[in-house]
């Protein structure tokens, strides 16, 4: 991958995707020492703090991961060639093929029965809007890839316990995600495991069903009247 421009975006860019064991270069425009430029719109950095300061944390936060990074290159024309080509200022090229691209999202929903009953009635797709209305109670989250541990994380610090469900034989999150998930003291994963039905008391969730993929073994997990599922 290569990530054309050192600012907030490519810096984010860049690092989204080594953390992803994409082999990643960096083309940036090395900021003029002089500039004096105040951040003084964003929180958090305070009134003195100078745009060369922000540069430098920048780069400093990408050199932490593989990241290749040239300064002084300046990209002059993005031309779609096969694929892409970028040309610089020197009159240096580098082309590379790309993916289709992508629109638009939705949340996947887990197609089984109670869980349309159970719409907002416990079943919710968001754990940042409703985490809060399941603090201290037992929750299961639906899915091991990043969005499912990143809730599973969110919701550990809010409730008693939270059970995450993975399909597959292993989580699909990314290694620093998965590292945190089992760090936790009161989450506990379930690998090759298929839910199969929400329960509940016909006014709020109590619980789901679900099938061990290995032995066939059905379970119940009680969930004292909260799920959350995250895609």
């Amino acid at each position: 991958m290569l990530v054309v421009g050192g600012g907030p975006a490519g810096a984010a860019a860049a690092i989204y995707a080594a953390r992803k064991g994409i082999r990643t270069g960096l083309w940036q425009n090395a900021l003029a020492p002089g500039a004096r430029h105040d951040v003084d719109r964003e929180p958090d950095f305070g009134p003195s703090y100078r745009r060369p300061q922000l540069a430098r944390a920048l780069e400093t936060h990408v050199r932490e991961y593989e990241v290749d990074i040239f300064n002084t290159q300046v990209a002059t024309r993005l031309e779609e060639v096969a694929g892409f080509r970028v040309t610089l200022a020197s009159g240096r090229c580098a082309e590379r093929d790309f993916g289709d691209p992508v629109d638009g999202a939705r949340w996947r929903k887990m197609g089984v029965p109670g869980e349309e009953q159970y719409l907002a009635r416990g079943v919710t797709f968001c754990p940042h809007c409703d985490g809060p209305l399941f603090k201290g109670k037992r929750v299961a989250v639906i899915g091991g890839g990043n969005s499912g541990a990143e809730a599973a994380i969110d919701l550990a610090g809010l409730v008693t316990h939270v059970t995450l469900i993975e399909f597959d034989k292993a989580l699909r999150a990314d290694d620093v995600l998965q590292r945190k998930l089992r760090s936790l003291k009161n989450v506990t994963i379930l690998t090759e495991t298929r839910t199969t039905e929400v329960k509940g008391d016909g006014g709020r969730v109590t619980g789901l069903t679900c099938e061990d993929r290995r032995s066939g073994e059905i379970r119940e997990i009680a969930l004292e009247g909260s799920l959350c599922r995250s895609a």
